[in-house]
């Protein structure tokens, strides 16, 4: 997926946004090339493509425009991530007239959204672009306290799931991780997700993760969250940046922009599948080879030679999966391997770092683009987010795609800290 993100900048703030980070230390500038970043396009020609954030929709009409016409240009059609707050009749013309496939961040209607604060209006307008456009449109949802922190809001976001699935709406879901005071602790979030498998399992719906981790087991293509990643030259996401620069997914570009190694190495790959689980590694990981570690953006003690701290869930998911397709008898790929033990990934006491403020969230980038949606005529990829978003996944995505902290207090609000939002969406949206 190439990323196009001229401008990072957002017109919303939300709380658990992964491109906060960077935005704390870099004041985003609206400053940028068409002309340079029409070349970098033209040279990504084979590859996905998706405007991106920050929100792109805060730039001027004429660009917007202009960067869409280009996307159609050289692939036939085009992709955006976006909070969707500033969609308007003139955007609704360019999407048609250029093909483009909507990736929006949202987590669900009223109090579901309370840390996306400027979002309310974003239901009718998903509704307007379906019901009435007949546009494609997908959706990244993060996981938090605001919409799963209680039984009744887990409720609530199940019941919206049904109301998408009407309107032939999938997405992802992404798990609110390295924004402590909004993410659900680790027993938490796992219990949260496996309701969700459940119920997405008894209502065929077909979401991320869980179509991934189903992929994963069987040694499908799935998200790059689980294929493994080198944080210097992400070959799930190639970003072009306002001065025609190429760099990394976002989430890997927090605390400064890395421009993008034009190699790709395995070395996480390698550490982590000789590294013993107890010290941050995955070896003796009954699924290694569906999950290579998880994201490095949630890398335990952030550092990306090991695993994610999120490992306990996505753990507990593959087990659920397996499970179920051992009942229906699907051989699974992960018992193909010969390095692979039967051994399950155990949990270390020291690797459950679910109140450390590590990773992102948004799964914002691109991150539409990694599920074929039943009225969208295009792959899903992440971001993620990972918005935290989040490809737009997300990415904006995509952000994908896109989380964590600690006690959780029964709807309690753990005030409002400056992190910024993203999923502009990121990630196809992520964004």
């Amino acid at each position: 997926m190439l990323l196009i993100k001229p401008y990072l900048g957002c017109n919303l703030r939300c709380k658990y946004c992964y491109e906060g980070i960077y935005r704390k230390k870099h004041r985003p500038q609206k400053e940028y090339n068409l002309q340079a970043i029409f070349k970098r396009m033209e040279g990504f020609k084979n590859l996905e493509m998706s405007l991106h954030g920050g929100e792109i929709l805060t730039l001027p009409k004429k660009d917007v425009e202009a960067l869409l016409a280009k996307m159609h240009e050289l692939t036939g059609r085009s992709s955006i991530q976006t909070n969707a707050t500033l969609i308007d009749d003139d955007y609704i013309k360019m999407f048609k007239k250029y093909k483009t496939s909507i990736g929006i961040s949202w987590d669900g209607p009223g109090e579901l959204s309370k840390y996306r604060p400027g979002s309310a209006k974003v239901g009718s307008t998903i509704e307007r672009l379906i019901n009435k456009e007949g546009l494609s449109v997908s959706i990244i949802i993060v996981v938090s306290k605001a919409n799963a922190g209680t039984n009744q809001r887990l409720n609530k976001l199940k019941k919206y799931l049904l109301e998408l699935e009407q309107m032939k709406i999938s997405g992802r879901i992404n798990p609110c991780y390295g924004a402590a005071g909004y993410e659900l602790n680790m027993k938490k979030l796992e219990k949260v997700y496996l309701d969700l498998a459940d119920f997405c399992l008894k209502n065929n719906l077909k979401w991320s993760p869980f179509e991934d981790i189903i992929n994963g087991l069987q040694g499908k293509d799935r998200v790059c969250t689980f294929m493994g990643c080198d944080p210097f030259s992400t070959q799930s996401a190639t970003v072009v940046l306002g001065d025609g620069s190429i760099t990394n997914c976002m989430r890997t570009n927090q605390k400064g922009i890395l421009l993008k190694y034009p190699a790709e190495y395995k070395t996480r790959n390698e550490i982590l599948e000789n590294i013993p689980q107890e010290y941050g590694g995955c070896k003796g990981c009954k699924y290694w080879t569906a999950c290579h570690g998880g994201c490095p953006s949630g890398a335990i003690d952030n550092d990306w030679r090991n695993r994610t701290y999120v490992c306990p869930l996505w753990k507990a998911l593959f087990e659920f999966y397996e499970k179920a397709l051992n009942h229906l008898e699907v051989p699974l790929a992960i018992f193909s391997k010969s390095k692979i033990t039967t051994e399950s990934c155990e949990d270390h006491e020291d690797s459950n770092h679910g109140d450390l403020p590590h990773g992102d969230s948004h799964g914002d980038h691109a991150d539409h683009t990694d599920l074929e949606h039943k009225n969208s005529g295009h792959v899903d990829a992440p971001h993620g987010d990972d918005h935290g978003d989040s490809g737009h996944g997300d990415s904006h995505g995509d952000s994908g795609h896109g989380d964590h902290t600690d006690l959780e207090h029964k709807d309690a609000e753990h005030g409002d800290a400056p992190h910024g939002d993203s999923h502009g969406d990121s990630g196809h949206g992520d964004r």
